[in-house]
């Protein structure tokens, strides 16, 4: 089984999920700081998994979609109460989910990840059809040195580049995050810890984020 299929197996919906709750202090608050470079308007995240993050901005606030490619964790993220699609990012999101958004959120989705540039290209483009203008792609993308097959995959630096060099979007800010262990996160020390992974992480950040404002 390749890890594409594992995805949508119930095992990986427990991972996931498990990942998630990991995930839950951090991202909190990372959110605060994301939050600042969102255009005013909708959210989508694609590849959302169990959408534990769109379900933290709907909380905030937000009008947040959070979409997937898997059945099973569409109903996994409606299970939360957090609007969900079935959405194949390298296709027509507009089409697939009939409107336009100001933000698109990804964060680690395998078709901006994987060493395929023609994919990166027609997932660039369907996400640039679905940006109102000025909309915003907020990309978050963790390092590959760590992976099982690192070669597999484009670096962020890498990612970055594509997308700069596509003519679909100008760079507004990029950033480098993380460098305490997710883990290690709890409420009384979170404040700390989120302070180091932003103030820290150009010595050794896990993961780097792009804001990216569609050009029309």
């Amino acid at each position: 089984m390749t890890s594409e299929d594992h995805y949508f197996t119930e095992q990986a919906l427990r991972d996931w999920s498990a990942i998630a709750e990991r995930h839950r202090i951090r991202d909190e608050w990372f959110v605060r700081t994301l939050v600042k470079y969102l255009h005013p308007g909708p959210v989508l995240e694609i590849g959302a998994a169990t959408g534990h993050f769109s379900a933290i901005l709907q909380e905030q606030g937000y009008d947040v979609t959070a979409s997937d490619v898997s059945p099973r964790f569409v109903s996994a993220i409606a299970a939360r109460g957090v609007p969900a699609l079935l959405v194949d990012a390298t296709r027509n999101i507009r089409l697939q989910t009939n409107r336009s958004f100001a933000n698109v959120l990804a964060q680690n989705v395998i078709p901006l990840i994987r060493r395929d540039f023609d994919l990166i290209q027609a997932t660039l483009s369907a996400i640039h059809d679905t940006l109102i203008p000025s909309g915003r792609l907020i990309c978050i993308n963790a390092r590959t040195a760590r992976c099982q097959r690192p070669e597999a995959f484009f670096r962020p630096s890498e990612q970055l580049k594509a997308m700069k060099s596509s003519g679909l979007f100008r760079v507004v800010k990029t950033f480098p995050h993380q460098v305490v262990p997710t883990p290690l996160y709890r409420h009384w020390n979170a404040r700390f810890f989120n302070f180091a992974d932003f103030h820290l992480a150009r010595f050794a950040a896990v993961r780097l984020v792009s804001i990216l404002e569609r050009i029309s």
